[in-house]
């Protein structure tokens, strides 16, 4: 077993997602820790959180349970690049279902809006989706972890916040993984709507200097109402 790696998957009921992602990790050296979130659901970040509580290996990848791998190399791939650029967290290119590039990486806009960069020649990046993260263990544990309070949602955003704010340093890598988009959301109704229209907020008083609270600002708050009231309707 690789002692450097760590492989954490909180999942609540996507078996499908899981099943695949337990075979494809069956044959190779790292250890995997499943967080359980079908009993008491405790959310992606605490998800995470509980993973990582006794975790011993030098680095640990962040997995949604709606991740594929395409070939057997790409977490190697993402370790060797992050050990040779010196960097703490990188993350693979996403690709959605129907092949289109998700993001690589994002850039937080002042308004409170996430722009997904859509290019690899962009090098500044704000932060990086942890639907497939890695990250080297001691710099997870030194930055407290994800913030619980954000549940689901935008907790990677302000991990990122704290992150390069403590003058850590994160990468893309040119591997690919496809990203089974929403695949647990989807069968939640409005939650990732009602997340989203609170954790906008938390993020908000949590991080003031990187906020403008302007006309742009309350427009797209009013747009994550919005975004709620559409899905409740939706829903019922």
């Amino acid at each position: 077993m690789n002692s450097d790696l760590t492989v954490i998957i909180p999942t609540l009921n996507n078996v499908k997602g899981l099943q695949y992602l337990l075979s494809y990790f069956k044959e190779k050296p790292y250890k995997v820790t499943i967080v359980d979130n079908s009993k008491k659901n405790i959310g992606f970040a605490g998800g995470v959180n509980k993973g990582a509580e006794n975790i011993k290996a030098k680095w640990m990848l962040i997995l949604n349970d709606d991740v594929e791998f395409i070939d057997n190399s790409s977490v190697d791939k993402l370790i060797q690049y992050a050990e040779k650029k010196k960097l703490d967290a990188v993350s693979p290119v996403l690709r959605n279902q129907d092949g289109r590039v998700e993001n690589y990486g994002y850039k937080i806009l002042p308004y409170g809006k996430v722009e997904l960069v859509e290019s690899v020649e962009l090098v500044e990046l704000d932060g990086l989706t942890a639907a497939c993260l890695l990250v080297r263990s001691e710099v997870f544990k030194k930055l407290g972890g994800f913030d619980e309070k954000f549940f689901a949602y935008l907790e990677d955003v302000d991990f990122f916040l704290r992150f390069k704010e403590a003058g850590y340093k994160m990468g893309l890598v040119e591997v690919e993984v496809l990203h089974n988009h929403m695949t647990t959301s989807e069968t939640m109704g409005n939650f990732k709507a009602r997340q989203d229209m609170i954790n906008w907020w938390r993020l908000y008083f949590k991080h003031p200097e990187k906020f403008r609270f302007n006309l742009g600002f309350i427009v797209e708050r009013l747009r994550n109402v919005s975004g709620f009231i559409k899905a409740t309707f939706r829903s019922i």
